[in-house]
């Protein structure tokens, strides 16, 4: 794996986890002349491919049955039998020659039948009893049971079968529609689901297109110098994820330089020239973003970021009081702390970059990044030429 390569691995794993937002979340973090640091490559004119998402019928009834299936209750029912696949609730007690052994019995405990491991005859005991019954299993424990006490002995479980589990889906009917969304009938929720749907598509294709964009716009701007501040603040958000990374390294039981070897494809001074090129090449790409808004007089107001987050709350599918339930937080709160703002501002730059580019075919924009490659090869061969010299 080399560099940029790394690098691009780095930059998934921080957007994964919130970190790899542009320009953190005020309305210019570089409040200082930039040209003095970074000259912006050309942004106007530039080929994209423009996408149209669609949805089918089949897609939007698949959406509806997950949050169907998201929003089913779950409660304890004390009649009926036990089945494959049920989570029961059990007494048991456990005796060998006719006396409890340490470990033998509980007063409660929930087991999923077809997954909850327990000793042979155990699980398969009590497929078909019934919800309150009391059912005797003599069975015995293998001779190679972790525990050498009972390791080989016949054992006799009294087993009480307290409850089980019963998750109710709930209907697609005004009552769901009502509570979970702001229409009033299911015509009316199955469009809005559509619509939804068709905005998270066309946002997903359109970033697409924008992260084509910014990367060529990046890679073809030139950074000047860099400010030490923001260098070392884009250094720092690395520290987070690279405790992250050493963790799973103990987890794996191998050492960190093994774990930078083996899934990063790098050493330990390959590790941290890669974590100073992606604080370079974030603070270049802020600085880029920030010139760029700054002549195309592009701001992101207070009520617009706001909306803008609400607009994504509802193409998500979640009410206020559900995602806060997910993360802890509201919403805001959430976009706050993870620099949407910096996100945002550069969804509007590019907006703008795409009414002064050009739309063309994907034939057309394949044909483009050919001869850019070809123009690259070419740049790079006259160069190594140059320093045989």
């Amino acid at each position: 794996m080399n560099r940029k390569s790394v690098i691009c691995t780095l930059l998934i794993a921080l957007m994964a986890a919130g970190l790899a937002a542009c320009g953190g979340n005020t309305p210019d973090a570089y409040d200082y002349d930039l040209s003095e640091y970074v000259t912006v490559g050309e942004y106007t004119g530039l080929p994209y491919v423009k996408n149209t998402a669609e949805v089918t019928d089949e897609e939007v009834d698949t959406e509806i049955q997950s949050r169907l299936q998201a929003a089913a209750a779950k409660t304890n029912v004390t009649e009926g039998t036990v089945e494959d696949g049920d989570t029961i609730n059990v007494a048991y007690v456990g005796t060998i020659d006719g006396k409890e052994f340490e470990g033998g019995s509980t007063s409660s405990s929930d087991i999923t039948i077809g997954t909850t491991s327990m000793i042979d005859g155990f699980i398969e005991g009590l497929v078909g009893q019934k919800i309150g019954d009391t059912v005797t299993l003599n069975l015995k424990f293998p001779d190679d049971y972790w525990n050498a006490d009972v390791a080989g002995k016949d054992v006799t479980f009294e087993v009480t079968i307290n409850s089980k589990k019963v998750t109710t889906v709930p209907e697609l009917d005004e009552e769901f529609v009502k509570a979970n969304s702001d229409v009033e009938t299911v015509d009316e929720y199955k469009a809005l689901v559509k619509e939804q749907l068709l905005n998270r598509k066309q946002d997903s294709l359109d970033s697409d297109t924008k992260s084509q964009l910014w990367s060529y716009i990046v890679d073809q701007s030139e950074t000047l110098k860099y400010p030490e501040q923001e260098l070392a603040d884009a250094a720092a958000s690395l520290v987070d994820l690279e405790q992250q990374y050493m963790s799973q390294a103990q987890a794996y039981g191998i050492e960190w330089e093994d774990y930078l070897s083996t899934f990063m494809g790098t050493d330990a001074e390959g590790w941290e020239k890669t974590k100073q090129d992606y604080a370079e090449y974030q603070v270049k790409s802020d600085m880029v973003m920030y010139a760029i808004a700054r002549k195309e007089k592009i701001t992101l107001t207070n009520k617009e970021y706001k909306a803008r987050i609400a607009e994504i709350l509802e193409d998500s599918g979640l009410t206020e009081e559900t995602f806060q339930s997910y993360y802890g937080m509201t919403i805001e709160e959430y976009a706050d702390q993870n620099g949407w703002y910096g996100s945002l501002l550069l969804d509007k730059v590019l907006d703008r970059v795409m009414e002064l580019g050009e739309e063309v075919t994907q034939e057309e924009y394949d044909d483009i990044v050919a001869e850019r490659e070809a123009a690259a090869g070419s740049g790079e061969e006259a160069s190594d030429e140059g320093s045989d010299d």
